[in-house]
């Protein structure tokens, strides 16, 4: 960016604003509140796990055990607690109060390049985007956007305020972004340098280094500062690690991959980005494209576009530049992961790019052949992307406004062909070009983005077999014994869809194959609830106190007595049950990864004649379903584990003189060999716990 003599003075006043234009922005943000609510109030749960885990983390367990560092939103969003059952729908609504609080923030950023009409038009605009599903889930992306918002604000605004100071401003509010998504965190290296252009921008010929240095340098200690400081006040020690411990076992899997190895994947989800963003954003693609490649350009839009479009260019790259980059490190866990296409990690900025559509109409008809190639070099990502992205997997919870458009549909066309219209006309230097963008061809996107949310949600209105049966457990388990329930069901997202609605910590899960039986094995010892989502025959002998067609809740009534448990995470040893392992790696935070055919745990003491072995384990790759074996003296007995840790109960009759349990691992896998990530020790099962028992023989179940 650049700017000449005449317009590197201090920032122009904002543009006054009308009472009238307030109270037309007021009701019309009155009326998008409104809307979200009538849409969203009622709801069922919808985005598993992660409105289970946001539920449990803020409502139901210390702030310091929360698996991902966001502990302001988990703080603010604990207060749901006080609705009761009702809690889903009072985190909806503080959802919306948070979004549609960004809308007076976005009226002013657009107020400082276009009139009132306009600058109303690109808030209410960006409070109709598709983005706004997110305020329908126990999910913190509606916070985050407002704290972006907030943010943008004071950067693009507050451009009288001493260098110092502002980057102080922004620091505590990017600081608090980081308590509401680590991904704040990502934003900073982008600021920093905005901080230096801004310097620039403001006296070219002045000590511009120093003041943008010194600006980021506050901008980085303050963001650390408010980052640990408030983190350490919420959360304790547990908030002194920057990324929680979520994103710091992620991110230590991911680190033996070559830049190499991921290059192919980042260009091919690179590449749909790039194509959704030009197809969704046409004219404000071309316009900051031709804000890098032309200084004539720049020079013509003067210090307070060139402003607006640094900070758009910094942390839209910043942010959509990371989505790329953690979607190429998991390539490796499915086909289709490389095209997904996540646009909600940086679809906040979006309201941003709107402003600088708006802004454009100020500009004449300066650098035509730059404009002309950058219009033509956006043109063409629309062309490919009617051809390629409907090869990619799209859905509206990863992109709610790109999964609006389908490209082999009228409507898609019709954004299509709109989107070439725009951009020509830009680039020919007509006036008409953001009018037509923003009144026809982002109206039209909207339209069939709201057809595609409402429909999205419609979904979940009804309640499903999952709903009912969680429900269900609630009314009927006492509030103090519903931790002790474990869920069982041929599906993960049903289990999890179950165990919210039950609302209660630390929740059993049992993972069935389709229509599966119930094995003896598999009912859980130390939670005497059983509830089971779907058609899956209970063990002879059992009898539901709460059968439905598609359900039923089984109290349960175990007949063992354990002796000692061990969690595989520790050392062995020492007081430990466990004296030493064979065929076992090391020791991760949950537990350790079989390594090879056969494990064999040795115990410190003489197992019981009348043995029971409680394991909570899950299984890898293709060993889940697949027949394991334990066996312990001269006695074995087959069991099956699915890809979810879950506890299975196995009874055995030894001579009591035996210190050794074997389990015989049906497929050892390399995740290297599918190509999941650089390990290559052969993986089997995951063993979290165990613990041994005993039992009467005359008590035993069969």
């Amino acid at each position: 960016m650049s700017a000449n003599k005449s317009t590197r003075a201090s920032a122009p006043p904002a543009p006054a604003t009308s009472l009238r234009a307030w109270l037309a922005l007021a009701a019309g943000l009155g009326a998008v509140f409104a809307w979200l609510m009538m849409r969203n109030l009622g709801l069922n749960p919808v985005i598993f796990a992660d409105e289970l885990y946001y539920s449990q983390m803020s409502r139901l367990q210390p702030l310091g055990e929360a698996l991902v560092p966001s502990y302001l939103y988990l703080w603010m969003f604990s207060a749901s607690n006080a609705c009761g059952a009702g809690f889903l729908d009072c985190v909806r609504i503080g959802n919306a109060l948070l979004f549609v609080g960004a809308g007076p923030f976005i009226y002013l950023i657009a107020r400082r390049f276009t009139a009132p009409v306009a600058a109303i038009a690109v808030t209410l605009l960006s409070l109709l985007a598709p983005f706004n599903l997110y305020t329908a889930f126990f999910m913190p992306e509606a916070s985050y956007y407002f704290g972006f918002i907030v943010l943008s604000w004071l950067l693009l605004t507050r451009t009288a305020w001493h260098p110092a100071a502002l980057a102080l401003a922004a620091g505590v509010v990017l600081g608090m972004m980081s308590l509401v998504k680590v991904h704040a965190l990502f934003l900073l290296p982008g600021l920093c340098l905005f901080q230096v252009g801004a310097a620039w921008l403001r006296a070219p010929e002045g000590r511009w280094l120093r003041t943008g240095l010194m600006a980021a340098l506050v901008l980085t200690g303050a963001t650390l500062a408010v980052r640990l400081g408030l983190g350490y006040l919420l959360a304790g020690d547990a908030a002194l690690g920057l990324f929680g411990k979520f994103y710091a076992t992620a991110a230590a899997s991911g680190s033996g991959s070559s830049p190499l190895a991921l290059a192919a994947p980042a260009f091919i989800n690179g590449r749909g980005h790039l194509m959704a963003l030009a197809i969704l954003m046409p004219l404000p693609m071309a316009v900051l494209l031709l804000a890098l490649l032309s200084g004539a350009a720049r020079r013509a839009a003067g210090a307070e576009f060139n402003r607006l479009a640094l900070y758009s260019i910094l942390a839209l790259g910043s942010a959509a530049g990371l989505t790329v980059a953690y979607t190429a490190s998991i390539a490796g866990v499915g086909p289709q992961e490389v095209l997904r296409l996540h646009l909600r990690y940086y679809s906040f900025t979006f309201p941003l790019l709107l402003v600088v559509a708006a802004a454009v109409a100020r500009h004449g008809r300066h650098a035509p052949r730059m404009r002309l190639l950058a219009a033509a070099l956006v043109g063409a990502a629309v062309v490919a992307a009617v051809a390629l992205l409907p090869r990619y997997a799209i859905n509206p919870i990863d992109g709610p406004e790109i999964a609006a458009l389908d490209l082999r549909a009228w409507g898609g066309w019709a954004v299509a062909a709109l989107a070439c219209v725009v951009l020509a006309l830009w680039a020919l230097g007509q006036r008409m070009a953001a009018p037509l963008f923003l009144f026809a061809a982002l109206p039209l996107t909207l339209a069939l983005g709201g057809a595609v949310t409402s429909n999205y949600l419609a979904q979940v209105v009804n309640d499903w077999v999952a709903d009912r049966a969680g429900k269900a457990a609630r009314d009927h388990v006492p509030p103090h014994e519903r931790h002790l329930v474990t869920v069982a069901g041929d599906s993960v997202v049903d289990i999890m869809r179950a165990q919210f609605h039950v609302d209660a910590r630390d929740i059993g899960m049992l993972e069935l194959p389709a229509g599966a039986p119930i094995e003896r094995y598999q009912l859980p010892v130390r939670q005497p609830w059983l509830l089971v989502v779907g058609r899956h025959a209970l063990p002879e002998g059992l009898r539901p106190v709460v059968q439905a067609h598609d359900h039923a809740l089984v109290r349960l009534a175990p007949d063992t007595r354990l002796l000692a448990t061990a969690a595989l995470s520790a050392d062995y040893g020492g007081a430990s049950l466990l004296a030493a392992a064979d065929g076992m790696s090391v020791a991760e935070p949950w537990g350790r990864w079989s390594d090879g055919e056969r494990v064999v745990l040795h115990f410190s003491r003489l197992l019981p004649p009348q043995l029971d072995v409680v394991l909570k384990a899950r299984a890898y790759a293709a060993n889940t379903g697949l027949p394991f074996t334990m066996r312990v003296g001269q006695e074995s007995h087959p069991f099956r584990i699915a890809g979810s840790f879950q506890e299975i109960h196995l009874r055995f009759a030894t001579d009591g003189l035996q210190r050794s349990l074997e389990i015989v691992v049906p497929r050892p896998t390399a995740p290297r060999t599918l190509g999941e990530w650089p390990d290559d020790r052969e993986l089997g099962i995951a063993i979290a716990e165990i613990a041994i028992g005993t039992h009467t023989p005359d008590t035993a179940t069969p």
